[in-house]
């Protein structure tokens, strides 16, 4: 005889409803923990699933699929169960969190801030299982995806789709919305950018600049342009003159 379960805390009802959904599968089912890891084909221990609906903290996803498809439940109930336990537990422990409506995305950090509490509200999975669900022909490196949430790139547009429809984005006008915003985004990074390139073009053009004025100004004395260090002293001219004056005064006058 199986052993009875223990009471589900109740301090998180989103944990509390995972985990009551959960058992109230498998006793609907008939089944024990061991009769569902022989249906799952040994993905997952009996002690795994049983800790997965003890309601002491949010199992992983796989393991809730598993034990949906087990008991014969459909598994996208079990992942919509199972992020909304996991977005109440990073609201908790951020206040402020909350998706940003896309049409108010218009530039790139607005759009990464927008997907990343979108990410968050979608359980927050492994970037590799991400990566996983999306294809298994590169549609969604993880490598790209972590630095999206760092912010220091942007998902190009394929990269963009595969992302919502990991996070369960579907529906026709909501994925609209988004790939809205993500134009907007990329005009502004495409703007900023280009003006980027032309500031360092003209830095780079300032010394010719420089050069080019030297010899118009050159140009237009009609020779070359001596320093002022090495123009010849002042004095020199002024000692000839000198000279001469003085000669013509030592001179006898003529009778």
């Amino acid at each position: 005889m199986a052993r009875p379960e223990r009471p589900i805390p109740s301090s998180d009802p989103d944990l509390e409803r995972l985990a009551q959904w959960l058992r109230t599968l498998r006793r609907t089912a008939g089944l024990t923990h061991r009769d569902m890891v022989k249906r799952s084909g040994h993905a997952f221990s009996a002690p795994t699933f049983s800790r997965a609906a003890s309601g002491h903290r949010i199992p992983r996803l796989l393991v809730v699929e598993a034990y949906a498809r087990a008991c014969g439940a459909p598994a996208g109930e079990a992942r919509r169960l199972w992020q909304a336990a996991r977005y109440a537990e990073h609201r908790r422990r951020n206040p402020g969190a909350g998706v940003p409506r896309p049409d108010r995305v218009y530039d790139r950090d607005g759009l990464n801030h927008a997907l990343r509490e979108l990410y968050y509200k979608a359980g927050a999975m492994p970037v590799d299982e991400m990566e996983r669900r999306a294809g298994q022909h590169g549609e969604l490196p993880h490598s790209t995806v972590l630095r999206m949430l760092a912010g220091r790139s942007m998902l190009d547009l394929a990269q963009l789709m595969a992302f919502l429809r990991v996070c369960d984005v579907t529906e026709g006008v909501e994925v609209e919305r988004w790939r809205g915003a993500w134009r907007r985004a990329r005009r502004r990074l495409d703007v900023e950018r280009q003006g980027t390139r032309l500031a360092r073009l003209h830095e780079a053009s300032a010394p010719s600049r420089g050069r080019a004025r030297d010899k118009n100004a050159s140009s237009s004395m009609g020779g070359s342009v001596t320093h002022p260090r090495f123009l010849p002293y002042p004095h020199a001219a002024l000692a000839g003159s000198w000279k001469q004056r003085t000669g013509e005064a030592a001179r006898p006058t003529r009778t």
